[in-house]
Order: structure tokens, then sequence, then C-alpha cells
């Protein structure tokens, strides 16, 4: 309670113990949302994601046309040793005696153990790779002179084929020179992987420290689109 005296400021006011405290009130009613806020700014761009398989061609998108997907591929190599003539000299083109993989309906193979031919039979855009390994024919003049191979098409070099190259010294094995172009083929067209250089190359297997025989050549052929328009 408090006292009162004749001077105000001399209020004397004794606190009681506090109260227990009164039950909780009902929950109010809930306000008014406010305003939307502002949009914040975008977040930055996560990585792009791996690309899914290539799609199977199906023929039936065609409308009764060939598809312009192409399964035509070749896989040759060749373990025969061969001296191969300077370039217009003689035999000049590289040989392949065996198959690893084909589609054997695209290509006709009959020349290509004997001339270095290979023929094709379906129209279209091909990747074609090849590989050679030899060294110049000894003997060798001096200075040791580069040889070089390119593919030619129908009796024609390809641009962008030739590619050369050579051993460091007389007594090494061989030297590997490898070149791949993507042109368009038609039906009918030849091939060559021939010797663009004057003097003779010899291709052997038998290489020094090795335990197997290793190819000479070899030419990896694949369709990437039909040309057909049928």
């Amino acid at each position: 309670m408090c006292k009162d005296d004749y001077k105000h400021d001399r209020c004397c006011c004794l606190q009681g113990p506090q109260g227990v405290p009164g039950l909780q009130g009902p929950q109010g009613l809930q306000g008014l949302p406010g305003p939307q806020g502002s949009m914040g700014q975008t977040g930055m761009q996560g990585p792009q994601g791996l690309q899914g398989p290539a799609g199977v061609c199906n023929p039936e998108d065609c409308h009764g046309r060939e598809c312009k997907c192409c399964e035509s591929y070749l896989n040759a190599y060749s373990y025969t040793p061969q001296v191969v003539d300077g370039f217009g000299l003689g035999s000049d083109a590289v040989l392949f005696t065996n198959v690893n993989a084909l589609s054997a309906a695209d290509f006709d193979l009959s020349q290509m153990a004997a001339s270095g031919e290979i023929k094709f039979l379906k129209s279209g855009v091909y990747c074609i790779f090849w590989g050679a390994s030899g060294k110049v024919n000894p003997p060798l003049p001096s200075p040791n002179p580069s040889f070089s191979f390119g593919l030619w098409k129908n009796g024609v070099l390809v641009q962008g084929s030739n590619v050369s190259g050579f051993v460091q010294a007389p007594d090494d094995d061989a030297l590997r020179i490898s070149c791949e172009v993507m042109i368009d083929m038609h039906a009918g067209d030849v091939i060559k992987v021939r010797n663009a250089s004057t003097h003779a190359v010899m291709m052997s297997p038998q290489t020094i420290g090795t335990s197997f025989p290793v190819i000479v050549a070899n030419i990896n052929i694949h369709c990437l689109k039909s040309l057909s328009t049928q």
C-alpha cells in the first residue's frame, strides 16, 4: 500500500507478492496478408546434362522412302609383307588381305588382296581411316628420304588424305603414318591407298622386340549418312 504525506515527492509504496497468472486468452483473428514481395534474382544456370545415346532409325518414319541412316561398315587389315612401288611405277597400292567386320552387301572386296581396290555398292557420306607402317626400301640414299601414302578415289587423289614420314635411321624397323577423311561415295566408286612418293616402300610385319607380327596396313570405313534419293 502507499502512504502519502504532505509532500508528494515522499510517497512510499510497498510492493505486494506477484499474483497468480491469469488464463491465456483465446487466439486472435488472423491478420490480413501483406502485399506480395518483389521477385528475387534468377539463380545461376546449372551444368549441362550428359547427352543421351543416339536414337535408332525407324524406316517407318521415312514415308515410303529409304531412310538417311546408313549402317555400312568395313574393317580390313594385312599382315602380308609388301614392297609397294613408287607412285606410277608399278604396283603402288597397299593390299588388304584380312577382314574383321563387314556389311557384306555394301562392298565388293574381290580385288582388295590383288590390287588394293575396295568398291562401294551403296551411296553415302563415309568416314574413312587408313594406316600403314613401312620405310623406304633399301638401299637408302642420303639424306634419308621420306615416304608418303594417300587415298585415291576413282584414280584421283582425295584432297586432305596424303601424309608422309621418315624413319630416323636406316636400321629402324618402320614408321607408321595414318589419316582420316570424310567424303561422299557413290555406288560403283573405288578407293585405294597408294604410295604417293617416288621411292618404293617396304612394309614388314616382323619388327625387333615384338612377340607377335604387327599389321602393315589397316583401313576402317563407316557410313555416316545415306545419299540414296529413292
